[in-house]
Parts: structure tokens; sequence; C-alpha cells
């Protein structure tokens, strides 16, 4: 990663951003139908981003496994 490119970590913001929304209508909606399909859409586009961010040096893989692996294994504990 030579330069800091701002349009994409600005669009991850805003991706991010827009899960968040997401995940907060399906709670509203108890789970609707609607509200399920964008909550996946947005995962989607999250996804691209991260992969995006991956291409262009600002993440690191083996750290992002890393952590996932251990949140997973808390969150499921925690049930």
């Amino acid at each position: 990663m030579s330069q800091i490119d701002p349009y994409l970590l600005i669009v991850a913001m805003e991706e991010a951003g827009e899960f968040a929304q997401a995940c907060s209508k399906v709670y509203r909606h108890n789970g609707g139908k609607f509200e399920l399909q964008c909550l996946s859409e947005e995962v989607g586009d999250l996804q691209a981003m991260i992969n995006l961010l991956t291409e262009a040096g600002y993440i690191d893989l083996e750290i992002a496994e890393n952590k996932r692996v251990n949140r997973e294994n808390k969150h499921r504990k925690n049930k």
C-alpha cells in the first residue's frame, strides 16, 4: 500500500453504516422477509468492500481470520 485511497475508505464506511441500519430494521420489523433480504444485500456490499480493501493492502486477512475465530468462540460460549 503506497498511498491511502480515501474513496475506498469512505465507501467502506458508508456500507458499514448501511449494514448497521439493515440490522436495526430486521430487529424493528421482527425479521420481516423484505428486511432480511436487504440485510443479505448489505452483507454482499460489505463483503465487496472488504475484498477491495484487502486487494489495496489495507486488511491483513490473517489478522482478520484470527479475530473472527475468537469472536465466534466468545459469542458461542455466551449462548
